[in-house]
Parts: structure tokens; sequence; C-alpha cells
């Protein structure tokens, strides 16, 4: 049985996550006692308050003398040093109803800058090594008693009790537990291996939940970059087509016919007549020769009558009329693929919107 002196010195030493769960665990058995004894005291005559109580803070008198134990053992072993002893941690699983126990055996003392402390327990981090503690003490104690130590012979000759009449035995009845028990035995370097795992878990953790993040943040970024680059892709391609829908509903230019007409040649001489036959006459193909050129003009010299000329730009033959409107030399003399404007200012042949003319009715 733990003693109420072994749980109240326990308790200081707990993390505050295991002071909420325990205290979370009290309030939970007082209420649940409550509501047990409620219902045992229906119908029936109320008892009468117990009287004489002790005084809250006040230590029971059947925990005073194994917390004297404890305290001597504690000064004992820092004076004079302590041998190995276990220490027993128990875990229960409510889900499996297994009870897991580890016995960690904690290493003797060695002396070291005149005081005692845990053998191999100086580090960088603590030069001055680790000394026993009260928690630890309470193992110590356990085991020095049940082994008959000498120092409990010498703990027994200097106490001193003052019994009372509210008195209670120590000693107490054991409920039969059924659950199942595991025994697992470590070392003091071993449970100190298990917690800097456990504290390099928590910093992994930590660090995989940071880069978690960080990704998904950039996941967003580039969602919303993406939306934005569609979105002015869209609106690119919606300015294209409303400026080809422009280009393409332009008026129509008329011109004169002989603006275009490329360099015909001159009409050939009709052919003699045939002799009539007594069937319909058949024409036959006619011979079609071709006019030569006309002379090239200079820049200057294009007449403007509409027509267009022989004109050479840069060691290149083009036709072009007195407007700058030029096209390359077909294959026949006449015109060819449309260039663009001339600009005689500029010296430059500019790309323009191909003018389209009205052929002779």
């Amino acid at each position: 049985m733990i003693t109420m002196e072994q749980v109240m010195s326990a308790v200081k030493t707990f993390e505050t996550s295991d002071l909420f769960k325990l205290l979370k665990t009290t309030s939970a058995e007082v209420e649940k006692r409550s509501k047990t004894a409620a219902k045992a005291s229906t119908g029936k005559a109320t008892a009468a308050k117990k009287t004489g109580s002790m005084p809250k803070g006040a230590i029971p008198p059947q925990l005073k003398k194994p917390r004297a134990w404890v305290e001597f053992t504690l000064k004992d072993a820092l004076e004079n040093g302590w041998e190995s002893f276990t220490i027993v941690q128990k875990k229960k699983d409510k889900e499996t109803n297994t009870v897991t126990e580890e016995q960690i055996e904690m290493p003797g003392s060695v002396l070291h800058d005149g005081a005692h402390i845990y053998k191999d327990s100086v580090t960088e981090e603590k030069p001055a090594g680790k000394q026993l503690i009260h928690k630890d003490a309470m193992s110590l104690s356990k085991q020095r008693k049940e082994s008959s130590h000498s120092s409990y012979s010498l703990f027994e000759s200097s106490y001193v009790d003052t019994p009372s009449d509210d008195d209670k035995s120590d000693a107490g009845s054991s409920t039969a537990s059924a659950s199942k028990k595991i025994v697992v035995k470590k070392t003091a370097a071993e449970k100190e291996a298990e917690a800097a795992v456990k504290k390099a878990e928590r910093v992994v953790n930590a660090a995989a939940k940071k880069a978690e993040k960080a990704a998904e943040a950039a996941a967003k970024k580039a969602e919303k970059e993406a939306e934005k680059a569609a979105t002015k892709a869209a609106k690119d391609a919606e300015k294209a087509a409303t400026k080809a829908a422009k280009e393409t509903s332009k008026p129509v230019v008329k011109a004169p016919v002989a603006a275009v007409k490329k360099a015909d040649p001159a009409p050939a001489p009709a052919p003699a007549p045939a002799p009539a036959p007594a069937e319909p006459v058949v024409e036959k193909p006619v011979t079609v020769r071709k006019k030569p050129a006309p002379k090239e003009v200079k820049v200057e010299d294009v007449p403007s009558d509409g027509m267009v000329h022989p004109w050479t730009y840069k060691a290149k033959k083009y036709l072009r009329n007195a407007d700058g409107e030029t096209w390359t030399v077909g294959a026949d003399g006449g015109v060819g693929k449309w260039v663009g404007l001339y600009n005689a200012k500029a010296d430059l042949i500019k790309g323009a919107p191909e003018p389209v003319f009205e052929d002779d009715e």
C-alpha cells in the first residue's frame, strides 16, 4: 500500500500536466463517493456528524513515523552516501486492463567535490552531478526498511512517537486486482535515454508541424498566383479578340481599277478569218503576247496616275504607286504579293493592311 506521506511527497515532484490529471481524477472519485453515500443514506436517519476531525494541513498520526523515516533516509544518504536501489513506477492501461510496473535500477553514490552524487551523473549540463532527492529517498527508505538496513535501527532508536487516541494502524487490507501485471526492469541510464528520446520526438514533431504549415502556406500562395496568371491570360485573350474583330470590321477602300491592275500585255492582233466551214465555227485559243514592263522610275518621279510603276528599293525590285503602296513583282511582271506602305521621310516600308479595290464592271 502507498502511504499518504508517499503520495504527498510524490505530488511535489509531478509535472503541471500530471497535477491536472491527478486533480481531475481526485474530483471524479470524490463526486462518485459522495453520490454513493447519498444513495446509502436515503430513507435512513442522518448519522451524527464526525467530531474531532484532523485540522487542515495536519499530518495524520499514522503517517508521522513513515514520513520521519523518509526524511531520516534522505539526510543519512546525502551525508554518508547510498547503495543501489530500485524505484517502482506503475502505469495502468484502462483499455487493456493491464498494469505495467517499471522497476528502475538506480546506481549507488560516489563522492564528488565533497558531495555524494549518483555514479556517472556528471555531464556537461550537470557538472556537479545529480544528488538524491526526496522522491528517490521514498524508494530507498522502503528498500532499507525491508532489508533491515543498519540505518533503520538508528532511526528506531532516535524516533520519539507521541501517540494519541486517534492514532490508527498503518496496516491495511489490500484488495485483489483483476488487472494483468507486467514488470519491466530498467536502469536509470535507460530511463534517462527514454526521456531524451521522447524529448527528441517532441522536437521532431514540432518541426514537422512547422514544415507542414509552411508547405500549406506555399501551396496557397502558388494557387493564388496561378489564379492571378489565369485571370490575366483571359483578359489578354479578350483584348486580342476585340482587336482582331476591329481589324476585320475596317471599311473596304475603293480605288480606280487601274491602280491594281497588273501590267497587262498589249492585245494580240486578231487572227486571220478562217474559211467558213459547214459546221459551227469553234474559236481557237488566242496567243497573248506580254507587254514589256514600263520603265523604272525614281521615288520622286512616280506619277500620281493611279497606276503602279517599277521601283527599286535597297537593290530589290518592287511595284508601287504615288501613295507609297508597294507590292512585289510577280512572275509575269505584274503585281505580286503585298509588301506595305513606303514612308519617304523615314525611308522605310511599314506594314499596313493591304488595300482592297473593286474590279471594273
